[in-house]
């Protein structure tokens, strides 16, 4: 075979198909990345009791407290400092739960659900010593919440 003679791929196209092959490419990308990225975060202000746990106990007002479930990090945040991961996520609820370890060895921890049509929160909080094995806290929230 002689390869002296032959002519490169490029020039085997003529320079307007290139062009529009080109543009074909380009346009499709272009429309990809130029759409717009919807954050997927609910901050919710909430109003409703805590009551911890216990025969004396009573239930304590709520108002404004701050909610943040943010979908595309996976957690819930506004319990006391405490981040939840999202469980599972349906139609109906949202379903989280968390545990934050504390400089002095207890664990703050949070279990929840937020009804995505009510806006109901149910959550319990509990303040644990693991090396003692002794609840210190538990809390509950029932709570409504709005978007803000």
């Amino acid at each position: 075979m002689n390869f002296k003679n032959r002519r490169p791929l490029t020039l085997l196209f003529s320079s307007a198909s290139a062009a529009a092959m080109s543009r074909m490419l380009f346009v499709p990308l272009t429309l990809i990345w130029a759409l717009p990225v919807k954050a997927e975060v609910l901050t919710l202000s909430c109003e409703g009791t805590i009551k911890a746990e216990g025969e004396q106990a009573k239930p304590q007002a709520i108002t404004k407290m701050g909610l943040i479930v943010n979908f595309d990090a996976g957690v819930v945040t506004g319990f006391t400092g405490i981040t939840g991961r999202i469980d599972e996520v349906n139609a109906n609820q949202v379903a989280f739960k968390g545990t934050t370890a504390h400089p002095s060895g207890t664990e703050w921890s949070v279990h929840g659900t937020v009804d995505r049509i009510t806006g109901s929160v149910g959550a319990t909080v509990t303040w644990f010593n693991p090396k003692t094995n002794n609840l210190l806290i538990k809390m509950n929230y029932e709570l409504i919440c709005k978007p803000t």
